[in-house]
């Protein structure tokens, strides 16, 4: 998902700036989808496969419902039999101003209120049995009871128990049937429906069906491994988590209005997912190695398609926004082969991207990402390339390794963060973000300015989502570990960190992975313990500021000067950092200081008298706060200095101006 503020800073720069529109692009001919032999490139199952999902579901366009049958299937991990399972109710989360979600967020998200005339959603479970062997059926239904595991609110009902009238046995499976009806609400965050340009409803039908939370077994993430039985993670809708589940397959049959176009998680086996003529008709998708299945409906999308590599890409894209295909599809091929590269294969075959409204926008699914973009939308600014690069790189830091976004958002999000910078930097390395009339702001300065815009010792990486204080968990789950990251590749160097990030998803692909599990990784590729960076900038709230206090130059012989600096650690945390003198004859000495001191003197010997100090010359660190105090020049030699730094404090009173505009 992309955080609310860049959407509003979008609106702002545009209101600002001024807009250029591209050149119009014509929509290729839709044609049907044909199925490939498989959702995924390998022949064998990618992941352990805890669960199968067979859901048949109709879109009611008149009430905004879908209604439905789910098969749920759970196979039994653990080496004990387990009693009950535990289902999320996500849509529930929307059911009125008192759920632990609304209460939270007030009922806005992202910068997206909820709808006034009709913005209550829900589920309602009218069936639940077991299905046995010999088709009895047990009823479910008076045992579902629903818990509040995180803050005991009486009015939340987004977490379920039922207490099976037999334990699974290690092993087996347990068989559940449901019937549902899913309200949708107008969106406000992520799912529900919105008027089209047309006023006809565009759906976005995400977290819409009963799911199994994780069962985690001894060992895995942070059960003990001695632990006498696993337990259930399952944590209710808050304002700023997201999801968790399990790896498995989905069978799902969707049947919505003929003229409608569908886009959705998987394969499409068989119907037709572009508009055609009739009543209804019925779609079949097949997804595998998955953890969650969400879809569109809109008779408004226009259909464009391309390929990359054994990759199918379908756009749907509003009308309104029809000029802007190719940048969709040029920055949706820059992922997949820049991902490909960094971090290994993308494994399924197929990939959705949708132009869909409000905030629906900025959100990731499996093999299926929602962007957002505007009306003459000018080249020179890329909050669309830069929404596109970042959910798809959902696919790999959530799609695949599938870490727990309650209890560890920075795993996803800013791992992800970090990734999409390196994507965007590389491929528009002018100003990735903004790059006009000689203001260039990269994806990396993009993230470094919003993490130090506010108070950046508040809100450590390793937080609860449910836990951050207000304002704290965008900056502290996207842009400080993005920032995080950039700094311990200046630390290890570009090839190691690749060779890190590479090692992490090749070992922890559909296994869910933790902040210890990054570590060890990370400490494995370095060959180092690096207790001393995690436990600072991950675990704690550790906050770098180097400056040079002041410096001075004496000739001791001819052709020998001494320069003596004096350099200030001005908060608490430290980090190895390069400082440089640079001598008048354009001679330049480094020295490496660790920063773990207050106050530190070095010395540089040298052919003239020293003109220059740079700490972190290389802008190998942008954790250092504060970069306008980490250079001091000699009188003689400021020149233009003054200019240059006049210059610099303009362009970072600019970007903390539409960072703080687009937090509004």
């Amino acid at each position: 998902m992309y955080f609310r503020s860049f959407a509003l800073l979008s609106a702002v720069l545009f209101v600002a700036l001024g807009s250029v529109a591209a050149g119009p692009v014509a929509p290729v001919q839709a044609t049907s989808q044909q199925a490939a032999p498989r959702p995924t490139i390998s022949a064998e199952p990618l992941s352990d496969r805890r669960v199968h999902y067979e859901i048949s579901a109709t879109l009611d366009v008149e009430t905004r419902t879908v209604g439905g049958t789910a098969r749920v299937v759970w196979r039994n991990p653990d080496r004990v039999p387990v009693s009950e399972l535990q289902f999320h109710f996500y849509l529930n989360a929307f059911a009125g101003p008192e759920t632990t979600f609304m209460t939270e967020s007030g009922g806005r998200h992202r910068g997206f209120e909820a709808g006034s005339s009709d913005p209550w959603g829900g589920i309602d479970i009218t069936s639940m049995s077991l299905f046995r062997g010999d088709a009895a059926q047990s009823d479910l239904l008076p045992a579902l009871e629903f818990i509040r595991p995180d803050d005991g609110n009486p009015n939340d009902f987004t977490v379920a128990r039922v207490v099976l009238p037999e334990p699974v046995a290690p092993g087996d499976s347990a068989v559940v049937d449901v019937a549902f009806t899913s309200r949708l609400p107008e969106i406000v965050a992520r799912t529900g429906w919105l008027p089209g340009p047309s006023g006809r409803p565009f759906f976005m039908v995400a977290q819409w069906f009963p799911k199994l939370g994780v069962y985690e077994i001894p060992g895995q993430r942070y059960v003990p491994a001695d632990a006498d039985r696993g337990a259930w993670s399952t944590h209710q809708f808050h304002a700023n988590s997201e999801f968790y589940a399990d790896f498995g397959t989905y069978d799902a049959r969707l049947t919505v209005p003929a003229d409608h176009v569908v886009g959705a998680t998987g394969l499409l086996v068989s119907g037709d997912a572009d508009g055609s003529a009739g009543a209804t008709k019925t779609l079949r998708y097949r997804a595998e190695d998955v953890h969650d299945f969400a879809w569109t409906a809109s008779p408004e999308f226009l259909v464009h398609e391309d390929t990359w590599e054994h990759v199918r890409i379908r756009l749907l894209l509003m009308p309104t926004h029809a000029d802007q295909a190719e940048r969709h599809l040029e920055a949706t091929r820059i992922s997949l082969a820049s991902l490909d590269e960094r971090l290994g294969t993308y494994p399924w075959t197929t990939l959705t991207v949708v132009d869909g409204l409000g905030g629906a926008n900025g959100m990731e699914y499996p093999t299926l990402i929602t962007a957002g973009t505007f009306y003459g939308l000018p080249s020179w600014f890329r909050p669309l390339e830069l929404v596109i690069v970042h959910e798809f790189g959902h696919q790999y830091f959530q799609g695949m390794l599938a870490s727990n976004e309650a209890e560890e958002a920075w795993l996803d999000e800013g791992m992800n963060s970090y990734i999409e910078t390196k994507v965007m930097d590389a491929a528009w390395p002018e100003g990735s973000v903004v790059d006009v009339a000689g203001i260039r702001i990269s994806g990396r300065d993009f993230h470094r300015i919003s993490y130090t815009k506010n108070d950046p010792s508040r809100g450590a990486l390793q937080t609860k989502s449910w836990e951050y204080r207000f304002g704290d968990f965008g900056k502290a789950s996207y842009s400080k570990p993005a920032t995080v990251m950039h700094s311990l590749e200046g630390y290890l160097g570009a090839e190691r960190m690749d060779a890190f990030l590479k090692a992490y998803v090749a070992e922890w692909r559909f296994r869910h992975p933790t902040a210890r599990d990054l570590q060890d990784v990370a400490e494995r590729v370095a060959d180092e313990n690096l207790d001393w960076f995690f436990d600072q900038y991950v675990h704690g709230t550790a906050v770098l500021d180097y400056r040079v206090d002041g410096f001075s130059s004496s000739r001791i012989e001819d052709s020998l000067h001494v320069a003596t600096v004096r350099l200030h650690r001005a908060r608490d945390g430290t980090f190895p950092v390069t400082v440089r003198v640079r001598f008048a004859d354009g001679t330049v000495k480094d020295q490496t200081w660790r920063g773990d001191t207050a106050w530190q003197n070095l010395t540089f010997r040298g052919p003239a008298k020293a003109v220059e100090v740079y700490i972190d010359p290389d802008n190998a660190v942008p954790l250092d706060v504060n970069r306008l105090n980490n250079r001091r020049v000699a009188f003689s030699e400021r020149n233009n200095d003054f200019a240059q730094r006049g210059a610099l404090r303009l362009t970072a009173f600019l970007q903390r101006l539409m960072f703080l505009l687009g937090g509004l």
